[in-house]
């Protein structure tokens, strides 16, 4: 693309302004040339020429040549009717009142016959640029503050040529025209019949951009205009997120779902952001995790992050041209570690009481008392109706290990039992597996001590039946050892008055010697391992 600044084209018009001051006068001191050229609107086909000697110049003729004829071609025009010219702010001056119609565009060579007051003269050679001469007006950019709802900007304005060969000032129609944007990409268009122009770009950088417009012809051309360009500077909008939530619960290994809405403030009001990205970040001093989805239409924006412990993320919609940064909002995720029961074993003893245990596993940390607790649960059938018969705590250990736990309480005769980690926020429900555990109950009936009264010294009989319960009835236990307790009267302990075997029928029978009064009973103290204890009527007797 073609740009010229308004200082290089200052140099072409007039070399001999931008050399050093004239020499201080002398004897027989020759004039001196500084520079020839069309001025600053070479498109009048004026010349100029700058010079000075040691007394007053009296005398400029400036012979043209044909662009390209050989040193010894005959001038094509020679001028001489110039003109002291302070407009440039350069003394030392001069410059043409009639304008030159020449035939050609292009670089004509120049020689400047120079006098002065003292009769000195001086013949130098210059350049002298002959050409099309292009005017930009009315350059605009619209909008020149672009806004999230208006990104593109429109770039309009107008290009005139006057052409010095015959003066005339006409629309440069169809020629093409290059935008030079500042912190942006360039671009072109081609002019219309009648000299207009429009161009749109869309801004990308939210500093603040020149705008400047250049023709582009095919013949030897300079841009006239006094430095005129249009400034483009983005609005950058305040921007906002609302989060769907501010808590998530999550297993370990599963990603979290954070979403919500991003708005964006502009034309005075709230509205939905659309194609934003959204940079949702956890990190801690070993790392991070981070997604960073882009709203939709409606402002919505959804991102999935799996984060290795529970933390929290950050939330923000990210600056850009026309976008501030929102202000941060945070997600606690909370990442429950797995967890695990193994080695559960149930245990019924003869007293129907239950001692189950097992080894809780939660990794590589250990909870907090509140969450450290194992409940030990019972169902009849091991499918429903789960209930809860104690409630434990892990003794502490190597958590890579797991952590032991043990608890004793009274059961049913039969049943299932598991044991259960409830879990917490950062902890994952667990359950061992389903064991099942079994005695067979007993009981003694028809429990009497007799005579009643008894005479002392006489023999007291302790009769019953020893029974155990099968498929759902009760049935004759024979070949048990029974054992009779008495407590005297006024006692609190218990004294072993001998054994009695059971017949075949469940019955046993076991007399002893009355010596005081007291309370008789007849217990199963020591079945086998498969049965429970149990124990018949207390039957009180006086000794007379």
């Amino acid at each position: 693309m073609r740009k010229r600044s308004l200082a290089l084209a200052c140099a072409s018009v007039a070399a001999g302004l931008l050399l050093g001051p004239a020499p201080a006068a002398h004897a027989a001191v020759a004039p001196v040339l500084y520079g020839v050229g069309g001025g600053d609107h070479p498109g009048e086909g004026l010349v100029w020429v700058s010079a000075s000697s040691d007394t007053a110049i009296t005398s400029i003729t400036a012979h043209l040549y044909a662009p390209g004829s050989a040193s010894d071609a005959p001038e094509v025009a020679e001028v001489s009717d110039f003109t002291p010219d302070s407009s440039t702010g350069f003394s030392n001056t001069w410059r043409t009142t009639t304008p030159l119609r020449l035939a050609d565009l292009g670089t004509y060579r120049v020689v400047v016959d120079l006098t002065d007051a003292d009769g000195d003269t001086t013949s130098a050679q210059g350049a002298y640029q002959y050409e099309l001469e292009a005017h930009l007006t009315d350059l605009q950019a619209t909008p020149q503050n672009p806004d999230d709802e208006h990104q593109d900007v429109t770039v309009t304005g107008g290009f005139t040529v006057t052409d010095p060969r015959t003066g005339e000032t006409t629309p440069a129609a169809g020629a093409e025209v290059d935008l030079e944007i500042s912190d942006g990409d360039d671009t072109s268009t081609t002019t219309g019949t009648d000299g207009r122009f429009t161009a749109v770009y869309a801004v990308t950088d939210p500093s603040s951009a020149t705008v400047n417009a250049w023709l582009r012809l095919d013949e030897p051309w300079y841009q006239s205009r006094a430095n005129e360009s249009v400034e483009v500077r983005a609005v950058q909008s305040d921007t906002r997120v609302t989060l769907d939530d501010s808590e998530l619960d999550v297993k370990a290994g599963q990603a979290a779902t954070v979403s919500g809405t991003a708005e964006v403030y502009v034309g005075g009001a709230w509205k939905p952001l659309a194609g934003a990205t959204v940079d949702e970040i956890w990190s801690d001093e070993f790392g991070g995790v981070a997604s960073r989805p882009v709203t939709g239409a409606d402002g919505r924006f959804t991102g999935q992050l799996t984060l290795p412990k529970s933390g929290t993320v950050e939330v923000q919609v990210r600056s850009g041209t026309f976008l501030k940064f929102s202000e941060l909002q945070r997600v606690r995720v909370y990442v429950a570690t797995k967890t695990s029961l193994t080695d559960f074993t149930a245990t019924l003893n003869k007293y129907s009481e239950l001692t189950a245990k097992g080894v809780l596993h939660t990794g590589s940390s250990v909870p907090g008392y509140a969450d450290n607790k194992v409940e030990l649960q019972y169902s009849a059938d091991g499918k429903t109706g789960w209930k809860t018969m104690k409630t434990v705590t892990p003794g502490s250990s190597d958590p890579e290990s797991g952590a032991p736990f043990k608890g004793t309480f009274d059961a049913p005769y039969k049943g299932y039992y598991r044991a259960h980690f409830k879990g917490s926020r950062n902890w994952q429900e667990s359950y061992g597996k389903v064991v099942y555990a079994k005695r067979t109950p007993t009981r003694i009936t028809g429990g009497n001590a007799s005579p009643e009264p008894v005479r002392k010294g006489r023999t007291l009989t302790y009769k019953g039946k020893l029974q155990y319960y099968s498929s759902g009835a009760w049935k004759a236990y024979g070949g048990q050892k029974v054992k009779i307790l008495f407590r005297p009267k006024g006692s609190s302990s218990w004294y072993d008055m001998g054994n009695a075997t059971t017949r075949s029928d469940g019955t046993f029978s076991k007399g002893s010697t009355a010596s005081k009064d007291g309370t008789w009973v007849a217990v199963l103290l020591y079945p086998n391992s498969t049965h429970l204890v149990s124990a018949g009527r207390e039957d009180y007797v006086d000794v007379v």
